[in-house]
C-alpha cells in the first residue's frame, strides 16, 4: 500500500506507529507543511529510515499559516529541502477559508514554494480550497511548462521532473484538461468522490497519473474542526527545537508546543467518539489507515466503471 499524503508527525503514537507502517510495507510520503512539523518528520525519518526502506518526506508551508510565514522560515525550509536529497515541496497552496487569501498573501507564498520546487527539480505538492485555475496560473508564473511528452506521465515520483501534485485534488473535467499537459498528478481522498463535479472529473485521469490518500492529520478519526476544515482563528507557532513531547508513547508535540490550533479548535485524537489517544494502540491506528486508503481505492474503482 503507498499512502501519497499523511501527516504521520501529527497522528498519536507517531513513533510507534511509523514503525509499524514500515514493517507492515504500508509505504507513505510523510508530509510536514509547518516548522514544528518539519522537525518532528525530520527527527522520525533519521530514526526509522534506511537505504532498504527510505523514508519519503514532503517539506513545506500550508496556506493556514501564510500571514505568518517570515523570510528565516523561507529560509529554513530550503535547507531541508537542500538537506534531503530526495524529499518533496509541500504541502503548498491556497485555501479561500484562511487569512491571506484575499490580499494576495498565500499566492506570494506559494509562487516562492513552487520556484523552490523547479529549482531543486521536486514534486509539489499542492493544496487548493477556492480556485483552481489561480493554482495553474501562479505555476504557469513560476515558470512551471506545458509538456505532452509521454515519459514525464509515467516516470515514478522522483528528481529528474518537477510536477504539480494536487493532493486531495477537488476540481472538475476542465481543470484536469487544462493541467494535464503540465504534468499533473493527483491524489484521490475518499472526499474526492462525494462532490459531483469531481467524481465525474476522476475518469478523464490517466490511471498512471493516480494516487491515493487517507491525509490522515490531527482530525483523524472525527470530525470536529482540523487543519483540513475551515477554522475561525488558527494560530501557529514554531514551538520548541525538540519538536516532541516528553512522552516517550505519544510521539506528538503538544498543542502549547505546537501552537496547530488554539483551545478553542484544539481536538481529540480518537477513533472511536470519547476515546483517548493514549487508549488505543498504533495497531488499532495502522488498520484505520489500511482500511481508508483501501476505500479510496475501491471508490476509485467504482468511479471508473
Amino acid at each position: 500500500m503507498f499512502d501519497f499524503h499523511i501527516h504521520i508527525a501529527r497522528l498519536p503514537h507517531a513513533r510507534q506507529l511509523t514503525q509499524l507502517l514500515l514493517d507492515r510495507n504500508y509505504d507513505f510520503i510523510a508530509i510536514a507543511c509547518e516548522p514544528w512539523e518539519w522537525r518532528v518528520v525530520t527527527q522520525l525519518k533519521k530514526e526509522f529510515s534506511s537505504g532498504l526502506k527510505p523514508f519519503k518526506v514532503s517539506y513545506g508551508i500550508h496556506p493556514m499559516i501564510a500571514k505568518q510565514v517570515t523570510d528565516e522560515m523561507l529560509a529554513k525550509l530550503r535547507t531541508h529541502l537542500e538537506e534531503d536529497k530526495h524529499a518533496m515541496v509541500g504541502e503548498a497552496g491556497i485555501d479561500k477559508r484562511y487569512p491571506g487569501y484575499e490580499d494576495g498573501m498565500q499566492d506570494r507564498i506559494f509562487f516562492e514554494q513552487a520556484k523552490l520546487a523547479l529549482e531543486f527539480k521536486r514534486d509539489l505538492q499542492i493544496h487548493c480550497v477556492g480556485d483552481y485555475m489561480r493554482v495553474l496560473k501562479l505555476l504557469v508564473e513560476a515558470g512551471y511548462e506545458s509538456d505532452a511528452l509521454t515519459d514525464r506521465a509515467t516516470k515514478a515520483p522522483s528528481q529528474e521532473v518537477t510536477r504539480p501534485i494536487f493532493h486531495r485534488f477537488g476540481g472538475d473535467v476542465n481543470f484536469v484538461k487544462k493541467a494535464l499537459p503540465y504534468g499533473a498528478l493527483f491524489s484521490l481522498h475518499a472526499d474526492c468522490f462525494r462532490k459531483k463535479s469531481t467524481a465525474a472529473a476522476i475518469p478523464h485521469i490517466p490511471q498512471e497519473r493516480v494516487f491515493f490518500e487517507t491525509d490522515a492529520d490531527e482530525t483523524f478519526g472525527q470530525g470536529k474542526t482540523g487543519r483540513n476544515n475551515a477554522a475561525d482563528n488558527v494560530t501557529t507557532d514554531p514551538g520548541t527545537e525538540s519538536g516532541m513531547t516528553s512522552s516517550k508513547e505519544s510521539g506528538m508535540t503538544s498543542s502549547a508546543e505546537s501552537g496547530m490550533t488554539s483551545s478553542k479548535e484544539s481536538v481529540i485524537l480518537t477513533l472511536a467518539e470519547g476515546k483517548d489517544p493514549e487508549q488505543y494502540t498504533p495497531e488499532e491506528c495502522a488498520s484505520e489507515l489500511e482500511s481508508r486508503l483501501e476505500s479510496v481505492r475501491a471508490a476509485y474503482t467504482k468511479c471508473r466503471e
